[in-house]
């Protein structure tokens, strides 16, 4: 049956081409019959992706699919394109194919590199590199890429706020897409929130981790706290006078062992400012100094408390995203078996240079070329790719310290010394 699906799908596909008609291949039964057995095989497989020991049928098959794909891809647009371009993207990456055809799904965009706080536990608190911002012109370049985007992040390595062409940015990202913007929020005055909210931002992550000014001034090494409260009161007031439930609120907590008693208060904060989504994570230690602030070194008050903290959001109607309990079954302690960030998302860094995730630092190159799959598929990128969980891996992957792959078990899933710390002489 496959292999008849094949010749069919051989023919459209030479018939969708000469015609120059997209509909050949979408109305075709065939095209869809042969592309679910292949996502199937696909996902079902023990060993992730294609190799030498897969069929030679599977492997025809999956090229074949792939080709079609990209066609449909290039000659349609709006909605129908993203689709398509998702499609072959779940496919491209379901096959660990080192070389895409897709675009990315997902991307962050880094306005900046410069901060206005200098947060003990970020690597902000010992860059020693040149200050940088993303071009405005960046926009124009970088904006062909959004249509394939799902999400678009203005989030980075600085606070993205203190560029001047946030509404510009804004503009550029089609309203299909979900776009998101992290940020400290010292910057919410009123001006700034009435242009979030018109030129239709559509979620507002805020990094805040306490809930007293002590406590804020300890994590933040700022004065600040009653500020950033009074600019999302000011934000949620003039969402109301303009009738706009975006941008969506939520509240952020770097669970550290100063701050964790804080974490139930925390989640009524949010409630009183009328927000109603937290997310909580472990802190991440970047620099030897805060080894004594990671949870790992208190892991049954963690656990007690965090515990604490759901039962208030169940009380409060907060969707609280919390931190696996140390005691959790070991099976649950990594979330995803595959990761597909190396396939679906790009991180344009305000220095041109490209990183795969937030937390693999390599950079791999720079996209500031005519052709996007000029970078995309540079040798470091497609050598990524290829060697993702096999002994080759990048060390950046091997210890990976995203919330999704990592073990919370293992002490090292919890560290992330960066050389520049031990340069600048952020030691213990």
């Amino acid at each position: 049956m496959q292999q008849w699906l094949v010749r069919q799908c051989r023919d459209l596909l030479a018939r969708a081409r000469a015609a120059g008609d997209t509909r050949v291949l979408t109305e075709a039964r065939a095209f869809y019959a042969l592309e679910r057995r292949v996502r199937e095989y696909l996902e079902a497989k023990p060993e992730w992706g294609i190799g030498a020991a897969t069929p030679a049928l599977q492997r025809d098959s999956f090229l074949l699919i792939r080709e079609a794909f990209d066609f449909l891809v290039r000659r349609t647009g709006g909605d129908e394109q993203r689709a398509h371009n998702l499609a072959l993207n779940r496919l491209e990456m379901l096959a660990k194919w080192p070389e895409l055809r897709s675009h990315p799904i997902r991307c962050y965009f880094e306005t900046t590199n410069r901060c206005n706080l200098r947060c003990r536990m970020c690597g902000q608190s010992f860059f020693r590199g040149d200050r940088i911002d993303m071009p405005r012109a960046a926009i124009e370049r970088l904006s062909p890429l959004f249509r394939f985007m799902y999400d678009v992040s203005i989030f980075g390595y600085g606070e993205a706020l203190l560029v001047d062409y946030i509404p510009e940015l804004l503009d550029a990202i089609p309203p299909a897409a979900n776009s998101w913007l992290v940020s400290n929020g010292l910057l919410l005055a009123p001006e700034c929130n009435r242009t979030l909210i018109e030129h239709g931002l559509k979620s507002l992550f805020l990094s805040i981790d306490a809930t007293t000014p002590e406590t804020y001034r300890f994590v933040r090494g700022a004065d600040g706290f009653e500020r950033v409260i009074a600019g999302v009161r000011d934000l949620q007031e003039q969402k109301r006078a303009l009738g706009s439930a975006t941008p969506r609120l939520t509240l952020t907590f770097v669970a550290m062992r100063r701050n964790i008693e804080e974490l139930p208060e925390f989640v009524r904060l949010a409630r009183r400012l009328g927000i109603d989504r937290v997310i909580a994570d472990y802190l991440v230690v970047y620099s030897e100094d805060m080894k004594r602030e990671s949870l790992f070194c208190d892991q049954e008050r963690s656990d007690r408390i965090v515990a604490e903290a759901q039962r208030v959001a169940a009380d409060e109607g907060v969707e609280l995203t919390a931190p696996m309990a140390f005691s959790a079954p070991g099976q649950r302690a990594v979330r995803r078996a595959r990761c597909g960030e190396p396939w679906e998302f790009i991180y344009f860094r305000a220095d041109g240079f490209l990183q795969p995730c937030c937390t693999n630092s390599d950079k791999l190159g720079r996209w500031g070329g005519e052709d996007f799959f000029e970078y995309w598929n540079a040798p470091a990128y497609q050598e990524l790719r290829r060697t993702l969980y096999t002994p080759q891996q990048n060390h950046w992957c091997r210890e990976c310290v995203h919330v999704c792959y990592r073990d919370i078990r293992r002490e090292a899933s919890h560290l992330h010394i960066m050389p520049e710390s031990i340069a600048a002489g952020r030691t213990a």
